[in-house]
């Protein structure tokens, strides 16, 4: 309903009735009736006008009336930015915001909006547009420094120990240690055998023999082996490298006293608890220096830019599928444990809350940005809109509370007034 009109028309009425009024109080003078109602359309008219001139010099210049008018034209900033406030620190304060936020499920509402109102169909339909742009987009570098960060993030995470003793009960499960030391001894085997290792012996032997830091009983028999040929480096490495050859040979034999006092000690470390093993400090120091130096950049770059051509060529279309298979699986895993379901509601809580606590004062200065633009008609049609049907309320019933007081007026004045005031004070003033 208009308020607006229908307060205009009752004014307009009022006033037709106060024109009536006086006609009646002209054509039949002393009728106590029409002096009545010529009183009560009078003050009903006079409340009116007042009202509307009132109501009126908020948003305008009544009549042209430039004295205390327009109130809110000319206040226009500190009104702008009073509401701002209001609404930033009243209304939508942090604490009712946050009061709020928290009677919403938003676990719940998105269970609901997957499973129930087509949000599962949206989600792959905007994956199935937008993937293959998105993965054409990513610059491998950026990609690559991630995988790197996670990989140095997860080694320095990872406690070496416990992986260490479970993958050495695993082997010793499965009789892997054998294999092992086999495979070790190989390596080395293979090592000693390229060429420069018997150069590197004889280096060795020679640097023994022309050290100054001998003592005389060294020196003199080192003297004595060469005066009689019977010290020969040559020879000696040849001895020293067929027989690092030849214990390697041995030690490959399974019934070996190393294979034994590994086997054990693998045991030993296996059933001790962690922080009892003595070089455990030592292996995570070891753990920490590799992920500070080891350098995964450029294997990282290499792997990315091959696993982006990759996707975007042929295995884009599996990709997906398989994205969806694992997507599925862990959703039903999701809705289905509480815990999960309750963990992330705690998470997306706080988020929003955080949110809301360092960016709360956007909600004034939107407003007040908002307000700003708008122009004095349009402003004080906005004001009007939220508060205009109580204002023409007012002046309605100025119109019905000037009648009333007008009546009122009338019955003191007539009955009481005067048949007993005006008599007392004509007596004062002419000694009747």
């Amino acid at each position: 309903m208009n308020y607006r009109n229908m307060a205009n028309k009752i004014l307009a009425f009022v006033f037709c009735l106060f024109l009536l009024s006086i006609w009646l109080r002209y054509v039949y003078r002393d009728v106590l009736f029409i002096e009545m109602f010529y009183t009560v359309m009078e003050a009903a008219f006079v409340g009116g006008v007042a009202d509307w001139f009132a109501i009126t010099a908020i948003f305008k210049k009544p009549l042209g009336f430039p004295w205390h008018t327009e109130l809110i034209p000319r206040h226009r900033d500190r009104v702008i930015l009073s509401i701002g406030d209001m609404i930033e620190q009243d209304l939508l304060s942090i604490k009712s915001i946050k009061q709020q936020v928290d009677k919403v499920c938003f676990v719940k509402l998105m269970i609901d909006w997957i499973e129930h109102s087509g949000g599962r169909q949206l989600l792959r339909n905007l994956l199935d547009k937008h993937s293959k742009g998105l993965i054409m987009n990513i610059d491998p570098r950026v990609l690559a420094g991630y995988l790197e960060t996670f990989i140095k993030t997860r080694i320095r995470e990872m406690k070496i120990i416990p992986q260490f003793k479970i993958v050495t009960k695993w082997g010793l499960e499965q009789e892997k240690d054998k294999y092992l030391i086999i495979f070790i001894l190989n390596e080395l085997t293979n090592r000693i055998q390229r060429p420069d290792t018997k150069k590197t012996i004889y280096q060795y032997m020679e640097d023994i023999k022309q050290a100054k830091s001998k003592s005389l009983l060294e020196k003199t028999v080192i003297w004595i082996g060469e005066q009689t040929n019977s010290v020969n480096v040559s020879d000696a490495t040849d001895v020293l490298y067929q027989e690092l050859l030849n214990n390697l040979q041995e030690m490959k034999n399974p019934e070996h006293i190393l294979h034994e006092w590994i086997h054990a000690r693998l045991i030993e470390i296996v059933n001790r608890p962690d922080n009892e093993i003595p070089w455990a400090d030592e292996m995570e120091h070891w753990k920490e220096t590799v992920a500070e130096r080891i350098e995964l950049t450029e294997v990282a770059i290499f792997l990315t830019e091959n696993f982006i051509e990759k996707i975007s060529t042929s295995t884009h279309a599996h990709l997906l599928e398989l994205l969806y298979s694992q997507a599925e699986q862990h959703w039903e895993r999701f809705k289905s444990d509480p815990e999960m379901q309750h963990w992330l509601e705690i998470r997306i809580k706080k988020a929003i809350f955080e949110l809301v606590e360092k960016e709360h004062y956007l909600i004034g200065t939107v407003v007040e940005e908002v307000l700003s633009t708008f122009s004095d008609e349009d402003f004080n049609r906005f004001i009007e809109d939220k508060a205009g049907d109580d204002l023409q309320w007012i002046r309605i019933n100025g119109c019905v509370v000037g009648a009333i007081v007008g009546f009122i007026m009338f019955i003191f004045l007539h009955y009481f007034y005067d048949q007993n005031v005006v008599p007392i004070v004509q007596s004062w003033l002419y000694g009747r």
